[in-house]
């Protein structure tokens, strides 16, 4: 799963842009910002060859990014709604009059750094952190009811959901 090539844009004009890899990425994002319709805040993704391009346009702003097939939808959008505020934050309402490619040399490090995150931290996916997470405290939980139950402390909903067997040593 990667995430290859990211730019923001207002309309047609990019303002910042980075690519991780040589492609024509650059072209289509310009044939995809043409022909976006309309002006309306819209989540949309458009496939192309085993490439998907991902595109959040939020208050005139639009944020795009290439991803490989493999990546799905979820990365890449918490992607661009983090370039988005990210963006947003930093430039905030020079972007209504900024010229082509004006925030370029600086945000495209934070593209850069950014598109590395979310492509190799599973921390990045914040469905998959929290599903870990939970699954520490069962493990936690686990362990404490276990260590409660050995020293005759057990309590019969935790020994009986949860550790059958030690509740079956103290009985």
């Amino acid at each position: 799963m990667a995430i290859l090539y990211a730019l923001v844009a207002r309309g047609s004009v990019v303002l910042a842009e980075f690519t991780s890899t040589a492609t024509n990425a650059s072209a289509i994002a310009r044939q995809i910002l043409d022909k976006i319709p309309g002006n309306d805040d819209s989540n949309v993704s458009y496939s192309q060859d085993r490439y998907i391009f991902h595109v959040k346009r939020t208050d005139g702003l639009t944020v795009l990014c290439m991803a490989d097939e493999t990546a799905g939808r979820r990365i890449p959008f918490a992607f661009l709604e983090d370039i988005h505020q990210r963006f947003v934050r930093t430039y905030g309402r020079a972007v209504i009059t900024a010229q082509a490619y004006a925030m370029n040399d600086e945000f495209s490090r934070v593209l850069s750094q950014q598109m590395e995150y979310y492509t190799n931290d599973p921390n990045a996916d914040r469905i998959n952190r929290l599903k870990g997470e939970m699954s520490q405290g069962c493990f936690d939980f686990i362990t404490t009811s276990d260590h409660l139950c050995c020293a005759g402390f057990c309590m019969p909903w935790t020994c009986t959901t949860y550790v059958p067997e030690v509740r079956a040593a103290v009985e």
